[in-house]
């Protein structure tokens, strides 16, 4: 049995949670508004790839001692100051050889933070756990939001100082984090082991559709001929897009979770479709709105249907998609990001027709 926590307590581990999260959301999104000008200073081109890498290797490890910890204090206070670590290697580094090394330091300090930052507010809030979940995610989408206009606005290494403070921050308000509260599996969850491939590919899927949308459109349009401080504004809006629509569709997503992502994912393959039309691929933003609830649900449809043990591969998949595959992404000439980005968005609905139609027969769900 938890011990009460005091309501001050409460609202600083609260608030602390979602900073974490608006770090991750915010290192996720700064990448597509500074692979040109690292692509310009650096004369970096296929060897791009080690930073996304290198990031996975950092979120393996990272995720590996998350979802072992029972302890949270010191660890996820420290994981935030790693994050800070690397960002200000990044903000000063000479070469991209040190960009690199910030990557496997930064991914351990996201993966770590990124579990137990979505894990305690379920905790310090036992009542209203979905609508607390959603919430709380909101800050990812603010990171994602400002990252990208806080690298056009400022010189690209004073913006990852900034974030570098932020994360600071974040460390601070999770200082003294309470332990992991102690999980016992139900017994029908057993039965449900079966969902967790299946789970997996949907996990999988749609973080590469979030990571390489927001990493390669800017890249894609850019060899359009689009003005490079419009696509700042246009990946800004596309994180916009994801954070309005996980507050807004919260509701309509929740009545039937994964029946209603099917739908939501068929709007953003339509979306997805008019980076083949040039004249209209400004519009991809709107694929941020359509996929917004999908990973918290994914969430929440992990710890309630298959258990608390099974949210450490929903982060394993995780990690693949937002590393291997936008590396993969790296390597692609820029006349074949566009089919490829349509590509990703179409096997991500695939993936949650997938676990829809195999958790039907199970039941309800969520």
């Amino acid at each position: 049995m938890s011990l009460p926590i005091h309501p001050l307590a409460r609202a600083r581990l609260t608030w602390g949670s979602a900073l974490g999260l608006f770090m991750t959301g915010a290192i996720g999104a700064s990448v597509g508004a500074v692979i040109p000008q690292w692509q310009a200073e650096f004369g970096v081109g296929p060897e791009l790839a080690w930073y996304f890498n290198l990031f996975f290797v950092g979120a393996l490890l990272g995720i590996f001692l998350g979802s072992r910890m029972r302890r949270r204090h010191p660890w996820l206070p420290l994981a935030l100051l790693a994050e800070g670590l690397g960002l200000l290697l990044i903000a000063l580094t000479p070469q991209m050889g040190g960009v690199f090394g910030a990557a496997l330091l930064m991914g351990l300090g996201v993966a770590v933070a990124n579990f137990h930052c979505n894990a305690l507010p379920l905790e310090l809030y036992p009542k209203g756990q979905l609508v607390v979940l959603y919430r709380v995610n909101t800050a990812f989408g603010v990171g994602a939001v400002l990252a990208p206009l806080l690298m056009v606005g400022l010189p690209w290494r004073w913006g990852y100082g900034v974030l570098a403070l932020v994360a600071l921050v974040a460390a601070g308000l999770l200082w003294k984090t309470p332990a992991a509260r102690a999980r016992t599996e139900a017994p029908e969850a057993r039965q449900s082991w079966g969902l967790l491939p299946f789970v997996l590919l949907a996990a999988v899927s749609y973080v590469a559709v979030e990571l390489v949308i927001s990493s390669f459109s800017g890249v894609y349009l850019r060899h359009l001929g689009y003005d490079p401080r419009w696509l700042g504004v246009l990946l800004s809006l596309y994180w916009v897009a994801l954070t309005l629509g996980r507050w807004l569709l919260a509701d309509f997503v929740a009545a039937r979770p994964l029946a209603r992502l099917v739908g939501l994912h068929l709007g953003a393959v339509l979306v997805a479709l008019c980076y083949l039309v040039p004249p209209l691929a400004w519009l991809f933003p709107l694929v941020g709105f359509w996929v917004a609830p999908t990973f918290p649900t994914l969430y929440a449809f992990t710890e309630r249907t298959i258990g608390y043990g099974g949210l450490a591969f929903l982060f394993y998949a995780a990690a693949v998609g937002s590393n291997l595959v936008p590396a993969a992404f790296a390597l692609l000439p820029r006349e074949a990001l566009a089919p490829g980005m349509l590509l990703v968005v179409g096997w991500m609905t695939a993936m949650t027709y997938l676990l829809w139609r195999k958790s039907e027969a199970r039941g309800p769900v969520i």
